[in-house]
């Protein structure tokens, strides 16, 4: 089985690591600031069972969770954002795919089997309303 692993923020024109999937919806659809992308690399390691969401640039990430230092919000105003995520079983079930929904309201949702995660990546900075979404294995 093969599920998602790691995952960084991608500011930009920064490149996709090697062996690594860039979403290529943008963070800040629609809100300005930089062009913002996650990507994810997908192997046999540890899974990462947990995503979160840390509103404020000061908000260390819980213990176990890796703090991704890039403001999702950066350029476009709005609330700071941060991505955490942890490969902790008991956290979890391993994700196995992740993608992004944009949407002109609070109410979009994505097909089963993928769960929305209930933040708003452009909170508080106008555009779209942007989702990650997930799957588990």
């Amino acid at each position: 089985m093969s599920g998602v692993t790691n995952l960084t923020v991608l500011v930009d024109d920064e490149p996709t690591p090697d062996g690594w999937i860039k979403i290529g919806k943008d963070l800040n659809a629609g809100a300005g600031g930089a062009y913002l992308y996650f990507a994810y690399e997908q192997g046999s390691g540890a899974p990462i069972t947990n995503i979160i969401f840390l509103l404020s640039k000061d908000e260390s990430a819980p213990p176990s969770y890796h703090r991704i230092d890039v403001d999702l919000n950066k350029g476009a105003g709005g609330a700071y954002i941060y991505t955490a995520f942890t490969r902790e079983a008991h956290l979890g079930s391993p994700i196995e795919d992740l993608d992004v929904i944009l949407g002109d309201n609070s109410g979009i949702q994505p097909q089963a089997p993928w769960r929305r995660i209930d933040v708003d990546l452009n909170k508080g900075a106008g555009g779209k309303y942007v989702y990650l979404v997930y799957r588990n294995a």
